[in-house]
């Protein structure tokens, strides 16, 4: 079986060959730096097995990119191994695509589970994030908090998703409330959570 390896931290992303080639022989690690090498070794003809992806690699729009790649290769199961982990963070990768998520902190027993849990067609989640009660938000609400995100104000969203600036102030206040916090630098830092864009 093939696993690929995405991973821009060198150390840890050889380490977790090792770890997949030690496991078993059956299993044969294939490592990537980047989003763009990931998707060279996916175009190759030897088809892959397993994905572990870092969630904040060149390339990565965090969950955005995790959507895209279970949607261009549905039969392939992606395991986020990131050192942000957060219950809003795994959940989200979750309802992105990914099969499963290993925090950066785990034992090498728990890495070794997740593996052999995602090639058995199942899913792994950590029980942190089990009894987390995610957030929804609408594609208009994500626009605005990506926004928020990037610093912008009110008026410059406005302009650019063609609103009011009165409208997009009712946005903000909802958002506040959907991510319980009081402030637009509050929202903000919550928001990379939500979404996914988060350090690694």
């Amino acid at each position: 079986m093939v696993i690929l390896v995405a991973d821009d931290h060198g150390l840890f992303r050889e380490g977790m060959q090792s770890l997949v080639e030690q496991s078993t022989s059956d299993y044969r690690a294939c490592g990537a730096a980047s989003l763009t090498e990931l998707k060279q070794l996916l175009m190759q003809s030897e088809q892959a097995h397993l994905i572990m992806l870092d969630l904040n690699m060149p390339g990565m729009e965090g969950v955005a990119s995790i959507q895209a790649l279970a949607r261009q290769y549905p039969d392939i199961p992606i395991l986020v191994v990131s050192a942000e982990e957060s219950p809003t963070t795994i959940q989200a990768c979750i309802q992105a695509g990914a099969a499963g998520f290993v925090g950066k902190s785990s034992d090498m027993q728990i890495m070794k589970k997740a593996i052999q849990c995602l090639l058995a067609g199942g899913q792994f989640i950590p029980a942190s994030a089990q009894k987390h009660r995610p957030i929804n938000c609408t594609h208009q609400q994500e626009k605005i908090m990506r926004m928020l995100i990037d610093g912008r104000s009110n008026l410059d969203i406005a302009k650019v998703l063609h609103l009011t600036e009165g409208t997009v102030k009712q946005y903000v206040s909802g958002i506040l409330t959907l991510l319980n916090v009081d402030n637009r630098t509050q929202a903000a830092a919550k928001a990379r959570q939500v979404l996914g864009l988060v350090g690694s």
